[in-house]
């Protein structure tokens, strides 16, 4: 918006989308916020080394091999209530907002090796994005005439489809790969209308509308190793980078400013771009993870982590068209993205009441891989989050029956420039620390079917 000249709609806008960062559900930034799998969602995930069921054509396709026959259909289903809050000392800031809803989930089916011989086959549909988020600010200042209206909204949703392989070697050791093809969709909106009219001089308008929309469609790989050694379960699996298929999106920007600019001048600005079919392209890290478990009478220990290579930076859509429009800049700095390396870390246990009954529990890490002192990024979450999980499984005939709950937490303290207002009306704008308060709750049923 760098020919909106008025500082009094300036000072507006910039409260408004200071804000707009820490909207809920916004987890763009996290590798391990979901889980997949009956059994491997009360581990949290932790089951690299241990896993046996069909949730392991993601955390370990090797696994596939040891399992004594795979299951027919798993699936889970739950619900997630999600809880965000964000605040500036003083309260010159006070954001919160919360959602119910249910969870993306796992859905897969072994194909029977009555058909396959020594060989496993499944497939599998997976989400590893999905939020869906609006959000509406409206400011007025106490004194002369001013307000803000703004309306962010962002549709973010990631899928992966794939087809695992999997072959015993010996009676100890099992090797796997799973092939997905993997579709990424984003649509995100940004738009702004301001008025001021603050002594001592009247005037300012403002409207500023970005937008963008791309798809993209890419392959990957997950290789797995899973060994069998007495009471331990032991596991590696290593996932590539994304190639890219095919992709394309489009991009656009409108800027318009009227009115006085508190005492230098009048300020005039229209502005409008539109770029269709441009080239989408999403960069996903290699990805290392090794697990282990260990059982000893009716307890089972598990533990697992992964190491995510870092990212270098690129652009989600080509941004070269809009490189010559300096207004544009808010929308080539959404466009662009990178990820930092990280290490996540997990603790898993079990234990086992009964034949058909056992107890589960897990803390996990998950570590954000966007920097919060880069402005310029897609990602809009920046915070921690540590998983707590705990539920029970019980076995009615042939299905495995789970049930629990995990609740998540993460905060996180971020510099942006709010809008404060003296007593002589003129607005001033500073920059203040905003503390974030993320927490979420998922209440889950799942199911997984033998022969």
């Amino acid at each position: 918006m760098a020919r909106v000249h008025s500082r009094a709609v300036a000072a507006l806008a910039a409260l408004v989308f200071g804000l707009l960062p820490s909207a809920a559900r916004a987890q763009d930034s996290q590798y391990w916020t979901l889980q997949y799998g009956p059994v491997a969602e009360l581990l949290g995930g932790v089951v690299v080394g241990s896993t046996r069921d069909l949730s392991a054509t993601y955390y370990n396709p090797g696994a596939l091999a040891l399992a004594r026959d795979p299951s027919v259909l798993a699936s889970v289903h739950s619900f997630e209530a999600t809880w965000l809050k964000g605040e500036t000392p003083p309260p010159i800031v006070d954001l919160s907002d919360s959602s119910l809803r249910p969870s993306p989930t796992l859905f897969a089916f072994a194909v029977p090796r009555d058909w396959t011989g020594d060989h496993t086959l499944a497939f599998s549909g997976l989400t590893r994005q999905d939020f869906d988020l609006r959000v509406d600010s409206v400011l007025v200042p106490p004194s002369g005439q001013g307000s803000a209206e703004s309306l962010f909204e962002q549709d973010l949703n990631e899928n992966w489809f794939g087809l695992s392989w999997a072959h015993r070697v010996g009676e100890e050791i099992g090797l796997g790969v799973t092939t997905y093809v993997a579709y990424r969709g984003q649509r995100t909106r940004r738009e702004i209308s301001g008025q001021a009219a603050i002594s001592p001089t009247e005037g300012g308008a403002a409207l500023l509308v970005e937008d963008f929309d791309y798809s993209n469609y890419r392959l990957l790989w997950k290789a797995g190793l899973a060994m069998e050694r007495g009471a331990w379960d032991l596991g590696l699996n290593v996932t590539t980078p994304s190639v890219r298929l095919f992709g394309s999106g489009t991009a656009s920007y409108t800027v318009s400013a009227m009115g006085a600019d508190l005492g230098q001048g009048p300020t005039v600005a229209v502005s409008a771009q539109h770029e269709d079919d441009l080239d989408s392209d999403y960069h996903s890290p290699w990805s290392v993870a090794a697990g282990a478990s260990y059982g000893r009478g009716v307890n089972r220990f598990h533990a697992t982590a992964e190491w995510f290579a870092a990212v270098s930076s690129f652009n989600v859509l080509d941004a070269s068209p809009f490189v010559d429009s300096p207004d544009a800049l808010g929308l080539r700095k959404r466009l662009h993205h990178q990820a930092r390396s990280v290490v996540n870390f997990g603790l898993g246990y079990e234990r086992k009441l009964t034949e058909r009954t056992s107890l589960y529990g897990a803390f996990t890490s998950d570590f954000t891989f966007a920097d919060k002192g880069d402005s310029a990024t897609s990602s809009l979450s920046t915070w921690d989050i540590y998983h707590v999980t705990a539920g029970a499984s019980l076995m009615v005939g042939d299905m495995k029956l789970t049930m629990g709950a995990a609740y998540a937490f993460g905060s996180d303290s971020r510099p942006i420039q709010v809008l404060s207002l003296p007593l002589d009306g003129v607005p001033v704008l500073t920059e203040s620390p905003l503390d974030v308060k993320f927490s979420r709750v998922r209440v889950l049923v799942g199911f997984d079917f033998g022969r």
